[in-house]
């Protein structure tokens, strides 16, 4: 990893950790002193609603986290509107911060990758609208994951976009 990567250490708090706890600390970790990366800026804009981990038998993983979100116009095109960009960067980031909230010592613990990122675009989010921005592990496996995300207005609860995430775990030292 070059200077400017982000060490995040595991210790033993975390295995008492709520999923809202460890969620919200990987989430954090984009906004340490220092680091400029294209990500820094997310966590003035969004802010963690909540984080639920609910394993059942058939869903071992589950997960779904909710940022709220007001469009500033720093994540805006020229017309006004949230940039294709910016939502795809949005949802990189929220959706990585739900399989943060399920991951545990040995499982998804040493970071992960995009493999595929695919953004629908509905309608456009105008500057100064507050969203609800959702995320939910579809599955996870050991090695390959999926998570879907939706950005949806507050008020209305319109779907403005969608995606779905391929992930991919990362092995060797831990973030």
């Amino acid at each position: 990893m070059g200077s400017r990567a982000r060490r995040f250490t595991r210790d033993a708090s975390e295995d008492t950790m709520t999923a809202f706890e460890k969620a919200n600390r990987w989430f954090k970790t984009a906004s340490e002193e220092g680091y400029d990366g294209h990500d820094s800026t997310l966590p003035e804009h969004l802010t963690l609603i909540s984080a639920d981990s609910t394993p059942t038998p058939s869903h071992p993983h589950h997960s779904t986290t909710t940022f709220s979100l007001t469009i500033p116009s720093s994540l805006c095109n020229m017309s006004g509107s949230l940039h294709g960009g910016a939502v795809a960067l949005i949802f990189d980031i929220c959706t990585s911060v739900t399989i943060s909230a399920v991951s545990k010592e040995g499982f998804w613990d040493h970071g992960h990758v995009s493999r595929t990122l695919n953004c629908t675009y509905l309608r456009p989010a105008k500057e100064g609208e507050k969203m609800l921005v959702e995320s939910k592990v579809v599955h996870l496996g050991r090695r390959m994951g999926v998570v879907k995300g939706v950005i949806r207005g507050e008020s209305d609860g319109k779907v403005y976009y969608t995606c779905e995430h391929g992930k991919a775990a990362l092995e060797g030292p831990k973030l």
